[in-house]
């Protein structure tokens, strides 16, 4: 008996560890999550200038003057790549966005795929994350495996 008591002492120390903010959302305050909020916000701000920039300069007409093959293909290729760049950069916008819908939605912080609480520190380095670590390991393991 004395060991269950000793068990349990144990457990509920750990359980005020957890509520006390070591880490996890559910006791997040206001402040932080404003933070979070504002670096979102800034971010998606900072995508959408990148991306009419990225669309417009590959939209550019070509000079009308006699060029060889070699300077067809290099313009060719930067406006592929501006494309490209654009096109990453406008997931990472929806991933932005997708951030700022789950704070108003209220469910901002918890893992799409365990529920579980996603660790400040992670969304503090990544605002826009919908995945804990061990469900985001998961993923890239199983994305590398499918390749």
């Amino acid at each position: 008996m004395l060991r269950f008591l000793e068990w349990k002492l144990d457990f509920t120390s750990w359980q005020e560890h957890l509520e006390e903010g070591s880490g996890c959302l559910s006791r997040m305050k206001k402040t932080q999550l404003e933070s979070l909020r504002k670096m979102l916000q800034e971010q998606k701000q900072s995508l959408l200038e990148k991306v009419k920039t990225n669309v417009s300069s590959s939209k550019e007409d070509l000079p009308n003057e006699v060029r060889d093959s070699a300077d067809a293909a290099s313009d060719y290729y930067e406006r592929e790549l501006a494309w490209g760049l654009s096109e990453t950069e406008r997931m990472r916008l929806q991933e932005v966005e997708d951030a700022l819908e789950r704070i108003d939605g209220g469910s901002y912080g918890n893992c799409e795929g365990c529920g579980a609480q996603i660790a400040a520190p992670r969304l503090e380095a990544l605002p826009f994350a919908k995945l804990c670590v061990a469900c985001q390991s998961k993923e890239e393991v199983s994305k590398k495996n499918s390749i």
